[in-house]
C-alpha cells in the first residue's frame, strides 16, 4: 500500500506555496505512520528564473526521473504535484503515462492557477498532449471552487476534480485566536509576506504606505518580507535591480523610518512578525497565483487581509468581513481600506475576529490533510462533500 509522492521541498533559499504544502503532506503521512516513498523535486539549486529552462535542471530531471522509475513498481498510488511551465509538464507527462501503464491510482494536484490559460497559451499539438495526459488521472485536486475551471479543456474532468483547500502549514505555535485591537498611541503594523515579485504587487504595498504616511498622515510601520526572485511571467529585468529600485523608491518617499525589508524570515521571527502585524497586504495578479498560503497564516494570526478578486483569493477574503477586496495596480485603494480599519477600531477588532474564524472554518491544517489524504490512498467517503 506504498504512496509515492513526487513534489519540491522547501530548502533554505526556496520556500514557495507549493514547497510549503508539499512538505506538510509529507508530515501528514509521516504523522500517520503512512507508507509512503518522496521524490523530491527541489534538491537541484542551480540559479534560473522560475519556471525557466536550464541545461542543468533538465540533467538533474533525468536523474530523478530515473529515481522515480526505479521505484515505481513499489508504489499502489502516484501523487504528483505538478509544474506550470513547459518543462513541468514534459517531466510529469514522464512519470503520468508509465503509472498509467502500470495501473497505478494516478492523483495529480494544481497549487496555483494560471493553468488554463497556460493550456490555451500553447500550439494545438502541445494541447492534444495535455489532454490526453491529464485525463489519465483518477483524481485531480484543486485548491478552491473557483479553480474547478482549470482543467475545463479536459473531457469528462468534473468527475475527476477535488477541491482541497490549502491549510497552515507546519512550525506555529501558541495561536490563540484571540482578536487584535488597534492602539490610539502606536501606528498602524502593515506586513506583506510573499516572494518579491513584482505581480504579487509589493510596489503598490508601497505606494499605498506612501499615501498613508506622507499624504493622509495615518501612523503606520509597514514590514515587507521575502525573497526577491526571477519568473518567465514578469518582465523584471534582475533580482539585483528589483531590489535595488525597492529600496531607491523606499528612500525617494522618505519612507525610511517607517517601512523596512527584512528578506525571507522563518522560524520564531516570522512568528513574531506575523503576531504584530494588524493588517496582511498581498494586492497579488501573480499569473500562477491560486489560494496563498501566506493569507492563510495572516488570518491564523487574526490579522485582516487585504487582496484583490483574483483566482482562489475571494474564498480565503470576503469583502467587508474578514478582510477588504481592491483591484490589482490599485494602491489608492489599499491605503483607502487601511484607513478605513484605523479610523474604526470596533470595525478593525470585528474584522480580526472573523480572520480566524474564517481560517478555523476552513484552512486548518487538520482539514487539509483529513480531505487530501483519502483522496490520494483512495477512501474518501462517498457523498462526501471536498
Amino acid at each position: 500500500m506504498t504512496t509515492i509522492l513526487v513534489g519540491p521541498r522547501s530548502t533554505k533559499d526556496a520556500v514557495t506555496g507549493m514547497r510549503i504544502a508539499f512538505d506538510l503532506l509529507v508530515s501528514g503521512f509521516v504523522d500517520r505512520s503512512l507508507d509512503h516513498i518522496v521524490i523530491n523535486r527541489s534538491e537541484w539549486s542551480g540559479a534560473q528564473k522560475a519556471g525557466k529552462f536550464s541545461l542543468g535542471k533538465a540533467l538533474f530531471t533525468v536523474r530523478q526521473l530515473m529515481s522515480f522509475y526505479a521505484k515505481l513498481w513499489r508504489g499502489k498510488t502516484v501523487y504528483i504535484a505538478i509544474g506550470t511551465s513547459r518543462s513541468g509538464f514534459f517531466r510529469d507527462a514522464l512519470m503520468i503515462w508509465p503509472s498509467w501503464f502500470l495501473r497505478k491510482r494516478l492523483v495529480l494536484h494544481l497549487h496555483g492557477g494560471g493553468f488554463r490559460d497556460f493550456y490555451q497559451n500553447n500550439l494545438a499539438w502541445f494541447q492534444f498532449f495535455m489532454r490526453h495526459t491529464f485525463s489519465k488521472a483518477d483524481a485531480i485536486v484543486v485548491l478552491g471552487e473557483l479553480l474547478r475551471d482549470q482543467f475545463a479543456f479536459v473531457d469528462g474532468v468534473e468527475e475527476k476534480i477535488r477541491v482541497v483547500p490549502n491549510g497552515l502549514p507546519n512550525g506555529f505555535q501558541g495561536i490563540t485566536g484571540k482578536p487584535k485591537r488597534l492602539h490610539s498611541k502606536k501606528p498602524l503594523n502593515i506586513l506583506y509576506l510573499s516572494n518579491m515579485i513584482p505581480s504579487k504587487g509589493y510596489l503598490d504595498v508601497l505606494e499605498a504606505c506612501h499615501i498613508l504616511h506622507n499624504i493622509r498622515q495615518v501612523p503606520i510601520q509597514c514590514d515587507f518580507c521575502g525573497t526577491f526572485l526571477e519568473t518567465i511571467m514578469d518582465e523584471n529585468k534582475s533580482v539585483k535591480y528589483d531590489e535595488q529600485h525597492f529600496l531607491t523608491r523606499i528612500h525617494e518617499y522618505g519612507l525610511e523610518s517607517v517601512v523596512e525589508y527584512h528578506g525571507a524570515v522563518r522560524g520564531t521571527h516570522k512568528q513574531y512578525i506575523l503576531q504584530s502585524a494588524h493588517v496582511f497586504v498581498l494586492p497579488t495578479s501573480f499569473p500562477w497565483e491560486g489560494q496563498p498560503i501566506s493569507i492563510i497564516e495572516a488570518l491564523a494570526f487574526c490579522t485582516p487581509v487585504i487582496s484583490t478578486y483574483y483566482r482562489g483569493i475571494p474564498e480565503q477574503v470576503r469583502d467587508g468581513y474578514n478582510g477588504f477586496l481592491v483591484a490589482p495596480k490599485s494602491p489608492e485603494e489599499i491605503a483607502d481600506a487601511v484607513e478605513n480599519m484605523w479610523r474604526s477600531p470596533k470595525l478593525y477588532r470585528k474584522i480580526s475576529q472573523n480572520a480566524f474564524e474564517q481560517f478555523e472554518e476552513f484552512f486548518t491544517q487538520e482539514a487539509h490533510l483529513n480531505r487530501l489524504i483519502p483522496i490520494i490512498l483512495g477512501q474518501e467517503t462517498a457523498g462526501r462533500t471536498l
